[in-house]
């Protein structure tokens, strides 16, 4: 077993070698954070999302319709078609006045697809996770920590909440004579 300055130690080194990754993920993180402070459209890759207005639309801009396209099919209903991996902003408008501005994500079907990037957060690991086609980005909703220090992470990324602790070496019981380790 570990003893605790060699675990204390371990989490600094490894946070020195990868702060450079930290800062990278944290700016575009806040950016995420406050490009979907009114929440966040989550779309899948040739994937459609029906979304119904409160009040009828009398205008619509999409910021990159290479990522997301929208048809109005009723003043209160639109459809949100997913085109390439990547985010972009969603503003609707009613006589001049915005009444919705949120972030679409279109994800990448499959894990594949996807990136989980756990890092050092103090004593716990923080998972926040991509979707990725050229380039990945932050899918909004995503980031998790762990609720102890040590222990394992992973994790499936299947959303909020903390990453399911797995058992480390240290604590698994010993293989029964005559057996050895399975792979």
């Amino acid at each position: 077993m570990m003893n605790k300055s060699f675990k204390k130690r371990g989490l600094k080194s490894m946070f020195k070698s990868t702060w450079p990754l930290l800062v990278a993920i944290g700016i575009a993180v806040t950016a995420a954070g406050s490009a979907h402070a009114n929440g966040a459209l989550t779309v899948e890759l040739d994937g459609a999302r029906i979304l119904k207005l409160d009040a009828p639309a009398s205008d619509v801009v999409i910021g990159n319709p290479n990522v997301a396209d929208v048809t109005v099919q009723t003043p209160n209903r639109l459809v949100i078609i997913g085109r390439a991996p990547g985010t972009t902003r969603l503003i609707v408008m009613n006589d001049g006045t915005i009444t919705m501005d949120t972030q679409v994500v279109v994800a990448a079907r499959g894990a594949g697809a996807q990136v989980s990037v756990l890092a050092p957060d103090g004593e716990n690991v923080t998972e926040t996770i991509f979707a990725c086609g050229d380039r990945c980005t932050v899918v909004p909703g995503t980031k998790r920590t762990s609720g102890t220090s040590g222990g394992g992470g992973g994790g499936s990324g299947g959303g909020d909440g903390p990453i399911p602790t797995e058992p480390t070496v240290d604590q698994l019981p010993p293989p029964s004579p005559g057996e050895g380790p399975s792979y």
